[in-house]
């Protein structure tokens, strides 16, 4: 655990770290008020984009989880400044309503965009499925805030956008542009927030590609929590060695004080 106790600063994921299906998992507002105590330095890294960042915020510290809105780096937040980047093509948005609003700059077209935006969204039919492979098919380039493939909810396992980002892969043979984790461009900015290299933090995700992975492509130590939606198998069957695992985001503080 050497790693994790030289650190000087940390990287979090949400879901599945530090709350579940609404509700802050056991142990996780005592590690956040211990890091907040040591003044150890943090950001939450989230590919969770069914709200935008300042509601995140609100519904974070509505559950005892209290944080500003400046140490959330979300990937509809940095989604933003990436579609500025591509000189703001007009959009066709398959996001949430509540995160749509932080898009209002960009010209939304729905008839003929030049990027098809791709986020969490449980409005998906076979109808708006085919719009979104038809305006591809015509040109137009695949913005995905992430390709998650399944993430954990009380009732179990749930399908994540991955699955129709890949779908509008496989049948139009076009790679989407990805925004969130695992790219590599997401992880810098969080440690050029904290002002710090890849190897004074520590990543800590349920994720094995998006969180671990992610960050050791960036020469970041990747820990795996065994919480969220870890499960038995998981690393034996993924080819990735994460550099540590923890089972619980509770356990943070113990470690840190041995």
């Amino acid at each position: 655990m050497d790693l994790i106790r030289n650190a000087k600063g940390f990287l979090f994921d949400l879901d599945g770290v530090f709350y579940q299906s609404g509700k802050a998992l056991p142990g996780a507002i005592d590690t956040l008020d211990y890091l907040r105590q040591k003044n150890i330095p943090f950001r939450f890294l989230t590919n969770t984009t069914t709200k935008n960042r300042k509601t995140l915020q609100i519904k974070l510290s509505e559950i005892g989880l209290k944080c500003i809105e400046e140490e959330i780096i979300s990937a509809g937040y940095v989604g933003i400044d990436f579609i500025r980047k591509m000189c703001s093509p007009s959009c066709r948005f398959f996001i949430t309503d509540n995160l749509k609003k932080d898009y209002s700059e960009f010209e939304e077209n729905p008839e003929k965009p030049e990027a098809i935006v791709i986020g969490d969204f449980d409005d998906w039919t076979f109808d708006l499925l085919n719009q979104a492979f038809q305006h591809v098919m015509n040109g137009a380039e695949i913005i995905a805030f992430h390709k998650g493939k399944y993430y954990k909810v009380d009732s179990g396992l749930r399908l994540d956008a991955g699955g129709f980002v890949v779908a509008l892969e496989f049948a139009t043979g076009k790679k989407a542009q990805i925004v969130g984790k695992p790219n590599k461009a997401f992880f810098q900015c969080a440690l050029d927030d904290l002002n710090l290299t890849p190897e004074e933090v520590v990543m800590f995700g349920d994720d094995l590609i998006n969180d671990v992975q992610g960050a050791q492509n960036l020469g970041i130590s990747g820990i795996l929590v065994k919480t969220g939606k870890y499960h038995e198998g998981m690393v034996e069957s993924s080819g990735i060695d994460p550099d540590d695992f923890i089972n619980s985001i509770a356990d943070l503080p113990t470690i840190l004080n041995s």
